[in-house]
């Protein structure tokens, strides 16, 4: 990468991010604390908090211990929940969730349809019945309003599939459409508003590290594991998800766990943990296709004991590949799936992790609102821009 200077607006806006993300992490923290932090003036971090309180971005929440002691009580800041909302979207071959929420991630609303999965159509073709749901999901959320009127400040979608989140392209993902579609573009075009795309299990880790309590020591590694339908995995440094040079970092689903085995339909190679574990593979083997993966998983623990013992081993075997490859300090499990006990402690106990501490849990996030991870999407821009272009009009909102 070609080394870049940096303008006087450069350092503005990166100072005003460096201070968004600290507020947002802490939830209160004063300004004594940003300066010492961000090695800044306290006079230089009183402009910026003076702009941010004057937009509306940030409030004032607050002081710090009890009346009457000594010494100078801190004044806490937060972000102001009521400055803007925000759209998620998340898209795979079940269904696509829309969700909004105010400038925290507090869901205000969530709207569930079937999958715009059309497999035989190719390219900008393949956009149109996801297009429909976009805009009449964001009609229904918003009362009929738009988004500028309604004051949601930006937008994120999380898709199946390889996706290139520089450009908001699915670049491959043959359960929904042939061939790459561009999103991003189409979508901020209908919507008015800056639009943010990437894997759905990126977006997912990212909302892990962003709006969960794992967003206080976002520093230590996390691996974000999805179960359902198919299995999906990302890994996260610093709380940013790594897209990897062909942008599928972290497919765990794609891992060999079996020397023999079925061919997957989606890489075409044998043994893969995917093949094996998969709401298809186990719909099939149950006779009973459709189901959600958390039901399968239910039957299976019933009626046959030692497959179910089988899925729980083939999972701890790839997340001990993939701990001592990539030496997380967390495991995230994420998925209806994990919420069954028995399972959950089954992989827990045999995951092996060379003696390297490593916490496996069950993930924060609600499974049943994929769409959040695009909720983190949204969320991130606006910090990465250190919220210059949020309008002070919606203070009002």
């Amino acid at each position: 990468m070609t080394p870049r200077g940096q303008s006087a607006p450069d350092l503005r806006r990166g100072n005003r991010a460096a201070l968004l993300r600290l507020v947002f992490r802490h939830g209160a923290i004063a300004r004594n604390d940003l300066a010492r932090i961000l090695g800044l003036t306290r006079a230089g971090v009183t402009i910026l908090v003076t702009n941010l309180i004057d937009e509306g971005l940030v409030e004032e929440a607050g002081l710090s211990g009890a009346s009457g002691h000594a010494g100078r009580r801190k004044v806490f800041l937060r972000i102001r929940p009521q400055a803007g909302k925000l759209l998620g979207f998340g898209v795979d071959n079940e269904k696509v969730q829309a969700v909004l929420t105010d400038l925290t991630g507090s869901v205000l609303a969530f709207r569930n349809l079937p999958s715009p999965a059309v497999p035989s159509l190719a390219g900008q073709e393949a956009i149109g019945p996801l297009m429909g749901f976009v805009r009449e999901a964001t009609a229904g959320l918003l009362g009929g309003k738009t988004c500028a009127e309604a004051g949601v400040l930006a937008a994120g979608l999380g898709v199946t599939g390889r996706v290139d989140a520089s450009i908001g392209v699915s670049l491959r993902e043959p359960r929904l459409w042939e061939g790459p579609v561009a999103l991003k573009v189409p979508i901020e075009s209908a919507l008015g508003i800056t639009v943010s795309v990437d894997n759905n299990v990126r977006a997912l880790a990212l909302a892990e590290s962003l709006l969960t309590e794992s967003r206080s020591h976002a520093s230590v590694g996390l691996l974000f594991v999805k179960y359902g339908p198919g299995v999906g995995g990302a890994w996260t440094v610093g709380g940013v998800p790594w897209q990897g040079i062909h942008h599928g970092a972290g497919e765990l689903g794609h891992t060999l766990v079996e020397l023999e085995g079925p061919v997957c339909p989606y890489c075409g190679r044998r043994g893969c943990l995917e093949s094996l574990v998969s709401a298809r593979t186990l719909g099939e083997k149950l006779s009973m296709p459709g189901l959600r993966i958390d039901q399968l998983i239910a039957e299976l623990e019933k009626s046959d004991a030692k497959a179910f013992s089988l899925i729980a081993t083939r999972f701890a075997r790839a997340l001990s590949n993939a701990i001592e490859l990539y030496d997380p300090g967390t495991v995230a499990l994420y998925g209806l799936a994990f919420k069954n006990e028995a399972l959950l402690s089954a992989i827990q106990e045999r995951v092996e992790s060379n003696e390297r501490p490593c916490i496996v849990r069950r993930s924060y996030l609600d499974p049943e609102l994929p769409a959040i991870g695009g909720i983190a999407l949204a969320l991130d821009e606006i910090l990465e821009r250190g919220g210059l272009a949020v309008a002070t009009e919606s203070r009002s909102v």
